[in-house]
């Protein structure tokens, strides 16, 4: 097993470094340990952003800032006193056999941007505030978020992503081969665009809304059948299933695409 590199960050990036104010952010430079092997990355964040952006280097880029200062407001002051902020958000790293984990504190509210190689696999959720933004990878892509949107725009291979409450946009130059996708939200448009030659099964559900394409697609008959229950009250209700399959180029891996209250578009790249 590969020595565990940990940096966590909260008042300064190095003893050297002169101190850093509470609107200024963290930097720091992460290596993998294996720059030629498979490269991971996780963040996870419980309030705030996470932008994550392709360059040709082999480290990862980490840059931090708080938002609203940095801390989550408990209260105002007692009379006559003033509350003090450590600047920084508490940023943790850590990398172990080319896993790179980051984070902050959860009494701060930030905004995360990161640099990475164009091969990295990501793992990215935040819960509340923010956005999630991806541009330029290539690797497989894990994307949760609770309360706000994800964009991934510019990338290639495969993506699950789901936001409860907000939209969803994801732009890809290309897929996995044999690879299954998933795209989903609560409340929200899903709009996903992929390569005109992308061969998949599609499986699409919008309870509350439409779907679009400029796809020629086949539409296939839906296998589910209606079902029916009483409620509390001895009323009989019968519920059909909404979901829309059909396929592109002939078929291929299952793509799903879902949302309760928005509109679905599937849209073919150029």
């Amino acid at each position: 097993m590969k020595p565990l590199l940990v940096l966590t960050l909260a008042f300064a990036l190095l003893p050297s470094a002169p101190p850093l104010s509470a609107q200024d952010g963290d930097r720091v430079v992460v290596p993998f340990s294996n720059p030629s092997g498979a490269k991971r990355l996780q963040c996870n964040l419980v309030d705030g952003s996470i932008i994550v952006k392709a360059h040709r280097g082999n480290d990862v880029i980490v840059e931090s800032k708080g938002l609203d200062g940095g801390r989550k407001r408990r209260g105002s002051p007692p009379p006559g006193m003033r509350r003090l902020e450590p600047p920084g958000v508490g940023l943790q790293v850590d990398e172990q056999d080319n896993l790179i984990k980051i984070g902050a504190l959860p009494s701060r509210s930030a905004e995360i941007t990161i640099t990475a190689p164009a091969d990295t696999s990501l793992k990215l959720s935040t819960v509340n505030n923010g956005n999630i933004t991806v541009e330029g990878v290539t690797g497989e892509m894990d994307i949760s978020n609770l309360n706000g949107n994800i964009t991934i725009r510019d990338v290639g291979g495969a993506v699950v992503a789901h936001t409860l409450n907000g939209k969803l946009i994801a732009v890809l130059h290309s897929v996995t081969a044999g690879k299954p996708m998933s795209f989903s939200t609560l409340n929200g448009d899903v709009d996903v665009t992929l390569p005109p030659d992308v061969k998949a099964s599609l499986k699409m559900k919008s309870d509350n809304g439409d779907i679009f394409t400029d796809f020629e697609v086949t539409l296939k008959p839906s296998t589910s059948t209606p079902t029916g229950s009483r409620d509390s009250k001895g009323r009989y209700k019968l519920r059909s299933d909404r979901t829309t399959y059909a396929t592109i180029n002939g078929g291929g891996p299952d793509f799903s695409f879902t949302t309760l209250n928005g509109n679905l578009y599937i849209r073919k790249g150029k």
